[in-house]
C-alpha cells in the first residue's frame, strides 16, 4: 500500500482478509496479460506480497521489484517472499522508486488511489518502463465506496469525534476515466485503454465486515484517533451502516488502466 497517512497498516490482518477481495481482483488483472515468463516487472504498492507471489510465479525467468511505502507491509512481504529468488523488495513510494533497471511492465492492484498526484506517478512509470513497456493497473475509481464514505464522514462530523479530525486531509483519490486518459496521453503513453467497472463485495455478517472495515476502510482515520476511541469510532460507523438499511457490502468501483510506452 502507498498512503500519505502516518497510521501504519496492520499487515498481518490485511494478509488474511485481502485474500477474499484484493487478491481475487489482482489475479483477474494478471490474467488479462499473456506472460512470456522472462519479464521484469514493478509491483507498485505490493502490500503484504500475497499477490506478488503469483506474479513471481508467472515470470520464473524474470524479475519482480515489489515496492511499498508502508514498513509493516514490507516486513510482511519479506517474510512471505523469502523463498523467491526473482523478487526484490523496496520500502519506497511508487512515484520515486529508484529501481536497478527499467522494467517491461508496471503492475499495480488496489494501490494507485492512495497517490494524490497521479500525473507524477504516470511520469515516473514512463521513465522506469522500457520502450514498448506496459501499464497493467487497477485501482479505486470515481464513485468507489460512495455509500460507506458518506457514512464515515457522518461519523467523523458527530460531536464525539469531530475535534480529532480538525486537520484531517483526505489521503485517497478516486480518478475519473476521462481525466486518467488525458493524464496518460500527457505523460506520453499510447494504446490507452481505461474503463470503470462496478463490483459489489458481499460480507456474510457484521463481524466479518467489521474486520475488513477496521483494517482497510478505517485505516486513514485511525491515525487521528487515540487508541481509546478507535473501537468506539468503528462501532458507531457500523451502527450507522446497520441503521441505514444497507447490507454488509462494499459498493466498489474499479478503474482499469492499460497503456503502452
Amino acid at each position: 500500500m502507498n498512503n500519505n497517512n502516518s497510521h501504519p497498516w496492520d499487515a498481518q490482518t490485511y494478509e488474511k482478509i485481502s485474500s477474499s477481495v484484493q487478491l481475487k481482483w489482482g489475479q483477474s488483472l494478471l490474467e488479462k496479460r499473456k506472460w512470456a515468463g522472462n519479464e521484469i516487472v514493478m509491483d507498485a504498492g505490493s502490500g503484504s506480497g500475497n499477490l506478488t507471489k503469483i506474479l513471481a510465479d508467472k515470470v520464473p525467468h524474470g524479475q519482480v521489484y515489489a515496492v511499498d511505502a508502508d514498513p509493516n507491509m514490507v516486513l510482511q512481504a519479506k517474510a512471505n517472499l523469502s523463498g523467491y529468488r526473482n523478487v526484490q523488495i523496496f520500502n519506497s513510494s511508487m512515484y520515486n522508486t529508484n529501481l536497478p533497471t527499467q522494467v517491461d511492465v508496471v503492475f499495480s492492484n488496489a494501490a494507485l488511489h492512495w497517490v494524490l498526484d497521479p500525473e507524477s506517478v504516470f511520469l515516473h512509470f514512463w521513465q522506469i518502463l522500457k520502450s514498448n513497456g506496459e501499464l497493467l493497473i487497477e485501482c479505486g475509481g470515481q464513485g468507489n465506496l460512495d455509500r460507506l464514505i458518506s457514512i464515515i464522514f457522518n461519523t467523523v462530523q458527530s460531536s464525539q469525534f469531530r475535534d480529532y479530525f480538525v486537520d484531517w486531509k483526505q489521503p485517497w483519490f478516486f480518478p475519473k476515466q476521462d481525466e486518467t486518459e488525458q493524464l496518460l496521453k500527457k505523460s506520453g503513453f499510447s494504446d490507452i485503454e481505461v474503463s470503470l467497472s462496478k463490483r459489489i463485495i458481499q460480507f456474510p455478517d457484521r463481524q466479518t465486515f467489521a474486520i475488513f472495515a477496521k483494517t482497510v476502510i478505517m485505516q486513514p482515520f485511525f491515525g487521528h484517533l487515540p487508541d481509546s476511541k478507535k473501537e468506539l469510532f468503528l462501532d458507531t460507523f457500523l451502527d450507522k451502516v446497520a441503521h441505514s438499511g444497507s447490507d454488509w457490502s462494499l459498493d466498489s468501483v474499479r478503474l482499469n488502466i492499460f497503456a503502452r510506452k
